[in-house]
């Protein structure tokens, strides 16, 4: 499927909208097609649904995982026995049943654009779209980084040292030769369970970054980037919790872009 990455607003948060609603359009048409392939299989070839296998990774899931799920999930409602009772027969029709719903239905079954990393995408390439003239260029931090206790540590590294696995990686890395910027990018637009953990996440980001600026004189800056009405309505007090102004920031895209290019040009 293709992911749809918008960058027509200045806006971070209207541009992950945005992206999110087209890559599920996308998504609905890449499903489409998965659900007519799963009603032409000769089953005939396989003792099982539990034996398929096929080049297309993504049919293969939905005919031996996704599909499955849900008809155990309320296997009495359609009229099976036992989740161990599921056929072909019961995979086919659930296709097609897919298939000759509206739209409105149908994109509730398609992959969700929320679980494809769309909101950093968006985030990053608005940062290399308005910074390519300074020199900087921002790609996933690749591999893993946490910054913690003091320390930018390797996946390993992190996991020998906080037991409790309670930080999440850095999601953007971005240099110039000169100056590394090491980024948290989160999308939190009303509140609830997910965002207020996003907002308890950024607060170890923020503790931990002042933490290892203070024991390491570096060209190290670090930068929480926070689309979305929620969090953005956090990000005034986040900031004022920051002590080392000078190597790390909070703000939302446009603020973010600003900050760096008085900064650190």
């Amino acid at each position: 499927m293709a992911i749809i990455i918008n960058t027509d607003s200045k806006n971070g948060a209207d541009n992950i909208d945005v992206s999110r609603q087209k890559t599920n359009k996308s998504n609905l048409v890449e499903a489409i097609n998965l659900w007519k392939d799963v009603i032409e299989i000769d089953e005939k070839k396989y003792l099982s649904f539990r034996d398929f296998r096929s080049v297309k990774k993504d049919l293969q899931r939905i005919v031996t995982q996704t599909i499955p799920s849900r008809l155990k999930k309320n296997h009495i409602l359609y009229g099976i026995d036992s989740p161990e009772d599921i056929s072909w027969s019961d995979i086919k029709k659930m296709a097609n049943e897919y298939l000759n719903a509206n739209e409105w239905l149908q994109i509730n079954f398609c992959k969700d654009s929320t679980r494809q990393s769309v909101d950093e995408r968006v985030q990053r390439k608005m940062l290399n779209l308005s910074l390519q003239d300074s020199g900087f260029k921002f790609n996933k931090c690749t591999p893993k980084r946490w910054v913690y206790d003091g320390r930018l540590l390797s996946k390993n590294e992190y996991k020998n040292s906080d037991l409790n696995k309670s930080r999440k990686d850095l999601d953007t890395f971005g240099s110039n030769g000169r100056s590394n910027i090491w980024i948290f990018q989160k999308y939190a637009k009303v509140s609830g369970g997910h965002q207020d953990n996003v907002l308890i996440e950024t607060q170890h980001f923020i503790s931990d970054a002042e933490k290892f600026v203070k024991q390491n004189d570096t060209k190290n800056y670090f930068i929480a980037q926070l689309d979305g009405k929620f969090i953005e309505e956090k990000s005034i007090d986040l900031r004022k919790n920051i002590s080392l102004k000078s190597k790390i920031f909070v703000g939302n895209t446009e603020e973010v872009i600003y900050w760096i290019k008085n900064k650190l040009n």
